[in-house]
């Protein structure tokens, strides 16, 4: 029998594939592989044959159909669209259950929240297409992906009926979020600029402790005009150095506080609380490993990749931490 709870699990492996494939898509250049939205090239999947090719010749005068490319970005979004349908089913479910008296307002309202973001994150990927990848609205686009991840598991976790109460959670573990959630964010500002090799060495960059060669203000502060096409990124070395290094230095600020987090909670008497923290940290220092031994080999494909899974898996992993600490058995 299908449950409400397996459709949830379900639905966070799904939106966590959304996210990775999505890394691949965007580190192959593939963002663009249909220059038009929902479809491609004005078709429901790529284009095929040769009255398909002439139509593109047509609509589409100067673009060169790559098939590899609009492949990888139609199959993104036929499994984004699929998560969208999964989460929609969820919202009808909870607002049925409802209004008949069987279901919990709270999650109505999570599911309500999840629907409404994930109509949003459509948006995102029309504009994502639309304007030609900006760096803001693929940054927001993962920021929002991440978002839909953490309500997912938060809602799933939530299904869960046993007896239990909510405490307070020491304000370390906020502040841990909080920076958690500001190197996520970077790091996506980091790969929508192609910066990711920045600086080429480790752990100096270009031979310096602090590199001379860094241009925040272009990096951060220069607003990036739209209709720009941004595929390959549009700043200069300066400008990819300095958010490449902030970001170096966002992982160590990373790695000290849920390290610290981690350690505090190994030693913690609930075996929950020691399970999800030994989790959040073997998922923080594989991220680490695999941040250092992809600039060393120069960014291969499928260690980039994995950098953006686990970014997803260790904030999946903090967010459990944080759930198991704030709950508490009656």
């Amino acid at each position: 029998m299908i449950t409400k709870k397996g459709v949830a699990g379900f639905t966070i492996l799904l939106a966590l594939c959304v996210i990775v494939f999505g890394a691949y898509v965007r580190l192959t250049d593939a963002g663009l592989g249909c220059p038009d939205w929902p479809g491609c090239y004005g078709f429901a999947t790529v284009p095929e044959t040769a009255e398909d090719y002439l139509s593109v010749e047509q609509n589409f005068p100067g673009e060169i159909v790559e098939e590899g490319k609009a492949w990888r970005e139609m199959i993104h979004r036929y499994i984004a669209s699929l998560l969208g349908l999964l989460i929609l089913l969820l919202f009808l479910k909870d607002l049925f259950s409802y209004r008949n008296n069987k279901g919990s307002p709270k999650d109505l309202k999570l599911s309500g929240v999840l629907l409404g973001l994930v109509i949003f994150q459509g948006l995102l990927g029309m504009w994502t297409v639309t304007l030609k990848v900006h760096p803001l609205v693929v940054t927001a686009h993962l920021i929002g992906g991440l978002t839909t991840l953490s309500l997912l598991f938060f809602y799933y976790r939530n299904l869960d009926k046993r007896p239990e109460k909510m405490t307070s959670a020491p304000k370390a573990m906020f502040v841990g979020l909080v920076i958690l959630s500001a190197q996520i964010i970077l790091g996506g500002w980091t790969s929508t600029n192609y910066a990711a090799l920045g600086c080429p060495d480790l752990p100096l960059c270009y031979g310096e402790v602090w590199p001379s060669n860094m241009d925040f203000d272009e990096g951060f502060l220069k607003w990036q005009k739209v209709g720009v096409n941004y595929e390959g990124g549009q700043l200069s070395a300066s400008g990819r150095t300095a958010i490449h290094y902030l970001h170096r230095l966002g992982a160590i600020l990373v790695l000290l506080a849920l390290g610290w987090l981690s350690l505090r909670y190994l030693k913690h008497s609930s075996q929950q609380i020691q399970r999800a923290s030994k989790i959040m940290l073997i998922t923080l220092l594989a991220q680490l490993g695999v941040g250092i031994i992809m600039v060393w080999f120069g960014i291969p494909l499928f260690l980039a990749t994995a950098h953006n899974a686990f970014a997803a898996l260790l904030l999946l992993s903090f967010i459990n931490l944080l759930y198991t600490v704030k709950l508490r058995q009656i």
